[in-house]
């Protein structure tokens, strides 16, 4: 087994990089993952693994995101609740301008203060050869969590 340190927003995106993006909202899902891709029964079996454990840190956040957006956001909708960049202004001539919300660097802060932080996550020791297929996807934090058979210090038995 490998340990890898991982900040949050790490863990988020190899979530989604493994189980698919999704969106949050209605639940459809936006864009498929490694586990959509042409695998073994082997490497779907550690990835599932993997995703579980991506999940799971990831769904016991998704509350302190929820109370970030509670906190610095303003109801947009019946029971919606947003924290936009900006915020629309009707002058007295009837334009709408967009102004900088401030409420939105405040919760930038405080949403990249949370997701900076760091997990450690044990792992299986993934090898990029052993996912030879090819995809137009790109999966960054799988990737840098997997080594080359060459360059790992765990002795490979054949």
């Amino acid at each position: 087994m490998e340990k890898h340190k991982l900040k949050l927003f790490e863990i988020r995106d190899l979530n989604a990089e493994i189980n698919g993006l999704v969106n949050m909202q209605t639940g459809e899902k936006l864009r498929g993952g490694l586990l959509d891709e042409e695998l073994t029964m082997t490497q779907k079996y550690w990835l599932t693994d993997l995703g579980k454990k991506a999940k799971t840190l990831t769904d016991e956040v998704e509350p302190l995101r929820q109370e970030l957006i509670q906190k610095w956001g303003d109801k947009t909708g019946e029971d919606t609740i947003e924290v936009l960049p900006w915020k629309e202004e009707t002058k007295e001539d009837g334009t709408v301008t967009r102004i900088a919300n401030p409420k939105f660097f405040d919760f930038e802060r405080e949403y990249t203060e949370l997701y900076s932080q760091e997990r450690e996550v044990e792992t299986r020791a993934y090898f990029i050869e052993d996912f030879d297929f090819k995809t137009k996807n790109n999966y960054p934090i799988f990737l840098s969590i997997s080594t080359s058979r060459e360059e790992s210090p765990l002795q490979v038995v054949k």
